[in-house]
């Protein structure tokens, strides 16, 4: 998973989020789905990290 900075704008503000998605697309449609783009444009998409998935666990036998 990926992690990407999402820039938008209502044309006197601007704010960026960060969105985990697999790819620059599916990061675009998840904004687009949780910020009222009828008002939020969308101005630049772009990939800010990769999420590192943590190690299971381990039990230590003794």
């Amino acid at each position: 998973m990926q992690v990407f900075r999402v820039t938008m704008s209502d044309g006197a503000r601007k704010f960026h989020t960060a969105i985990q998605a697999p790819d620059a697309a599916a990061a675009e449609t998840k904004a687009a789905d949780y910020f009222d783009t009828s008002k939020w444009q969308i101005l630049n998409v772009r990939r800010a990290g990769v999420v590192s998935v943590r190690p299971e666990a381990q039990s230590v036998a003794a």
